[in-house]
Order: C-alpha cells, then structure tokens, then sequence
C-alpha cells in the first residue's frame, strides 16, 4: 500500500516538472538590435546585449569646419593645409624686381606731383573767388616753373570751407580754380595747358570749425602735371 502512494506520487512530481519546463524554449538564432532590450536565455537572464557607442568620426570640409555642428573652422579639427603656392591675384602685392603696385594717380593720363606747389597754394576771403594782392606774389614762381618746361601742364583745384550748401560750395571752389587760371593765362601760360575741377568742401586741409580751419580750407591748391616718362 504505501509502495503504490509512492509511485503515485513520484509520477504526479514528474508529470509537474513537464508540465511547467516542456512549453519553454529557448530562442536560437537570436540578432541583436542595437539600443533595445533583447535579452538571451531562460526567462531573459544571461548578460545583456550592449549597443556599440563609439563615436563616428565628424566630417571635416574643405575650410575645416564640421559638417553639421555649426562649429567655425579650425574649432575642434585640424586645419587642411592649402594645396599648392598660388601668386597673390593681379595687382596685388609687390611686382617683380621690387616698387610699388599701383600707378601714380593720374589726371588726363599725366601724373599729378603735388609736391612742386605745395607752398603755392592760394587762399581766399570768405565768400569770395577773388585772388588778393597778397596772395598774387605766389604765382610767379609757378608762372617761371611752366615757362621753363612746356611740356608741363598744370591743374588747378577749387576748395572751401564747411560753411554754406555742398552744391553752393561746389560752385564757389569752381570760381576759385578760374579767378588763378586768368590770372596765369594773362602771365603768358596758355589756357590749354591749365585744367580746373572744384572739390568744394570734401577735401580740408584742416580740421575743425574754427575760423583758423576755415581759412586754411577756402583755398586755390596748384597740382603739376608731367608727361609719363
């Protein structure tokens, strides 16, 4: 009798054990999905699946910024050195042999020397395009300079001071520049070789707006013109 109890109760352990193993399985074949929580074993123990982290690299464009992250070049990245050894673009830099670049300025083709009649200059009463007795005496030396060299020409330029409109100075300069063009042209110096612009007042000799400025502004200034060599 309690040999069959034991059989009977041996055989419902067994019948238990199937019952609660035998509609588990465990996957095969099983691919990881980065990032999710994909576990492999009995239950979903074992170790986890870690995605891989590791960084990609940034692109790197030809300036040396990042694609994408709004960095500016050279932030975080190595700069790309430049390809080759370009010449500076035309009319830049220092031309072969050495001097300068840029031409003299020129006025009707001929280079302007400022430097010949700077104490020539010719200065005038407020309002006024008459050449005064005091300021006459400067002219002869420019009259023997033109006289010697024919080939020479001569541009004379208006200016004023600040006071009054831009065009009613504009006008004024231009009467200064032709009260010393009659005054040369009646010396002898014929009217072809003498040119006249007026610059009103945008361009002073001095600054500031006291009567000492603007008496150094209204003025007559004398610019030799040579042929280019």
């Amino acid at each position: 009798m309690k040999h069959s109890i034991f059989i009977k109760l041996t055989t419902l352990a067994l019948l238990a054990v199937v019952a609660v193993t035998g509609c588990k399985k465990t996957p095969k074949n099983v691919t990881p999905i980065p990032g999710s929580a994909t576990r492999v074993g009995p239950g979903g123990g074992g170790p986890p699946i870690v995605p891989d982290t590791t960084p990609t690299p940034p692109l790197v464009t030809p300036g040396g910024g990042l694609i994408g992250t709004g960095l500016p070049p050279g932030v975080g990245t190595t700069p790309i050195p430049p390809i080759g050894n370009f010449p500076p673009l035309t009319g830049q830099g220092t031309p072969p042999g050495g001097g300068s670049a840029v031409d003299p300025q020129l006025f009707d083709g001929m280079p302007m020397d400022r430097s010949a009649f700077a104490a020539n200059t010719i200065h005038f009463d407020y309002d006024k395009a008459i050449v005064k007795a005091s300021e006459v005496g400067k002219l002869q030396s420019v009259i023997a300079a033109l006289k010697a060299s024919p080939q020479n020409k001569l541009l004379i330029e208006g200016h004023c001071d600040e006071r009054g409109t831009e065009e009613y100075n504009r006008a004024l300069g231009e009467r200064r520049a032709l009260a010393i063009r009659e005054r040369l042209a009646k010396a002898g110096i014929s009217p072809d070789r003498l040119r006249t612009t007026s610059l009103g007042e945008d361009a002073p000799a001095a600054l500031g707006h006291t009567e000492a400025a603007w008496a150094k502004n209204r003025r007559g200034e004398l610019v030799l013109l040579k042929p280019k060599n």
